[in-house]
C-alpha cells in the first residue's frame, strides 16, 4: 500500500494548481540565451556543507541582483536524512521546490512516476556546450531508461569515491602498514585495539554510514553486478551473500573496531574524532578531503593524514569501488508555468556553470561532474583524484539501482540494528518484512 503513496499525494497536489508543461516553439527557446523574466520567484533546495552554503548564499544574491527578473529563495538542510524527509514531505503537500538537489536513480522514481521531473534533454541539445561541460561518465543519475523513461532528467553535480583515510603517525607508532586487503585491515584493527588505539569511530546516528559500508563491502566482495542482482531480486537481502556482508559489519561492531555509542554519534562528530587524531582510520567519500582541510586540523597542515583505495575483499574486484555521480540538480514541473520552468532552467545553468563551480571548489575543494580548470592545493584531494583515475568501475548506493524508492531507507534502517546487537539474520528478515509492506 505504501508503494505508490508519494505518487498519489503528488498527483493530488497537482489538482490544486495548474500543471503547465513547457511548450517551446524553437531551439532558441530551449537555449534560453539572454532570457529575462517578469518577477519570477523560485525555490532552490540543497543539502550543502557549511563551507558551500556561504558561497551559495553570496552567489544566489548576485543572481537575484543580475536583472534577469528572477528571485531565488535558497533552502539548505545540512543533514541528509532531514533533507530527504523535507523534500518528500513538501512534494507530497504541494509546496514544491523548482530546483532541487538529489541523487537520482530509485530515490527519485516516485517523482518521475508522478510526472514531477522536467526532461532536460531538449535544453541540453539546444546548448551543446552545456552538455559537454559535464563529464561523460557522470550522466548515469540523469537516466531512467531502465524504468521506461527516455531523456535526461538532472544535471550531475559532484562525483565521489569512497576511500580509506588513515593517520600516518598512528599507523607508524603501532607498526601497522597501510592495508590493501580486508584481511590486512582487520589485522590492523586488532593490533590497534590491543594497543589501546581506536581503529574507527563511526557516526551511525546518520544511518548512511553503515549504508555506505554495506555497499562498498558488497562491491568489493561480489563485483558491480551485485547492484542489479539485488535490484531484480536475483539476490535477496536475506541471502547467504548478504548475510555474509552483515556479518562483516557485525564483527567490527562486536570487536569495538567502529567505536562505542554508534547510534548517538553523528557523522560530524565522526569527522571531528578523526581530524583530532582520536582514531586511526575513516572510510569516507572523496568530499572528506575538504572536510579535513576546513577542520583546521594540524594533521592536515603537517600532512599526517593519508588516503588509499578502500581495501579489497575479493582481489578480482579490487578496482571496483563505491562512487560515481553524487549530488545532482533536478527541475520540478509540477504546478509550474512555462515561464517558471524556463526560469528554473536558467537558474540551473547558472549553478552548474564552469565559473560557478570553480568558485565553489576554491572554498570547498571537491571532485565534481562539471569539467573545470581548478587545480587543488589540497594534497589529499590530489591523491584521491589519482586513485579515481585508476578505478575501473564505480557504483553508488546499491539501492539506487532498485525499482522501489523506499529501499535505501529500508536497508539503512535495518543495518542500524547491527549497532543494537541484532544478528545478520534479523537484519535480513527486517528488510524482507518491510519490503512486503510495499507490495
Amino acid at each position: 500500500m505504501k508503494k505508490k503513496m508519494l505518487s498519489i499525494l503528488m498527483a493530488a497536489a497537482m489538482l490544486g494548481g495548474t500543471m503547465a508543461m513547457p511548450v517551446m516553439a524553437s531551439e532558441t527557446d530551449y537555449a534560453l540565451e539572454d532570457a529575462t523574466f517578469d518577477n519570477v520567484e523560485l525555490k532552490l533546495y540543497a543539502n550543502l556543507s557549511e563551507a558551500s552554503l556561504a558561497y551559495y548564499e553570496e552567489k544566489i544574491q548576485e543572481f537575484n541582483d543580475s536583472g534577469k527578473g528572477i528571485t531565488v529563495e535558497l533552502t539548505n538542510i545540512t543533514t541528509e536524512a532531514d533533507y530527504i524527509d523535507r523534500l518528500s514531505t513538501d512534494f507530497a503537500s504541494g509546496d514544491i521546490p523548482n530546483v532541487f538537489m538529489e541523487y537520482g536513480g530509485a530515490r527519485c522514481l516516485d517523482y518521475m512516476e508522478a510526472g514531477a521531473l522536467l526532461n532536460l534533454e531538449p535544453y541540453l541539445d539546444a546548448d551543446p556546450d552545456w552538455y559537454n561541460s559535464i563529464q561523460e561518465s557522470a550522466w548515469e543519475p540523469a537516466k531512467f531508461d531502465s524504468y521506461g523513461y527516455e531523456g535526461l532528467y538532472c544535471i550531475p553535480y559532484s562525483n565521489y569515491q569512497i576511500v580509506l583515510f588513515y593517520n600516518k603517525d598512528i599507523l607508524e607508532e603501532n607498526g601497522v602498514e597501510v592495508p590493501t586487503t580486508w584481511d590486512e585491515l582487520m589485522a590492523a584493527c586488532e593490533t590497534l585495539k590491543s594497543n589501546g588505539v581506536q581503529p574507527f569511530v563511526v557516526g551511525e546516528k546518520d544511518n548512511y554510514r553503515f549504508g555506505h559500508l554495506h555497499t562498498i563491502l558488497s562491491l568489493k566482495t561480489y563485483g558491480s553486478d551485485i547492484a542489479e542482482q539485488l535490484g531484480t531480486r536475483e539476490v535477496s537481502y536475506d541471502s547467504e551473500e548478504m548475510l555474509a556482508i552483515y556479518e562483516m559489519i557485525k564483527e567490527m561492531v562486536d570487536k569495538g573496531y567502529l567505536g562505542d555509542n554508534l547510534l548517538s554519534t553523528d557523522a560530524n562528530q565522526e569527522n571531528s574524532y578523526f581530524t583530532e587524531g582520536k582514531c586511526a582510520f575513516q572510510y569516507q567519500g572523496s568530499w572528506g578531503a575538504s572536510n579535513i582541510e576546513n577542520s583546521g586540523s594540524e594533521l592536515y597542515t603537517n600532512q599526517t593524514i593519508g588516503v588509499t583505495r578502500f581495501p579489497a575483499v575479493n582481489e578480482e574486484y579490487a578496482m571496483v569501488d563505491m562512487g560515481g555521480g553524487n549530488d545532482a540538480y533536478f527541475v520540478s514541473q509540477l504546478n509550474c508555468t512555462e515561464e517558471e520552468i524556463a526560469a528554473s532552467v536558467v537558474l540551473l545553468k547558472y549553478i552548474t556553470s564552469k565559473e560557478f563551480v570553480e568558485g565553489l571548489q576554491e572554498v570547498n575543494p571537491n571532485t565534481m561532474s562539471i569539467i573545470t580548470d581548478y587545480e587543488s592545493d589540497n594534497y589529499i584531494l590530489n591523491e584521491i583524484m589519482a586513485i579515481m583515475n585508476e578505478t575501473e568501475t564505480m557504483k553508488s548506493d546499491l539501492q539506487n539501482y532498485d525499482s522501489q524508492a523506499h529501499m535505501i531507507n529500508t536497508v539503512r534502517a535495518a543495518l542500524q540494528g547491527l549497532a543494537m546487537g541484532n544478528t545478520p539474520e534479523q537484519v535480513g528478515e527486517e528488510i524482507i518484512t518491510t519490503m512486503s509492506q510495499y507490495e
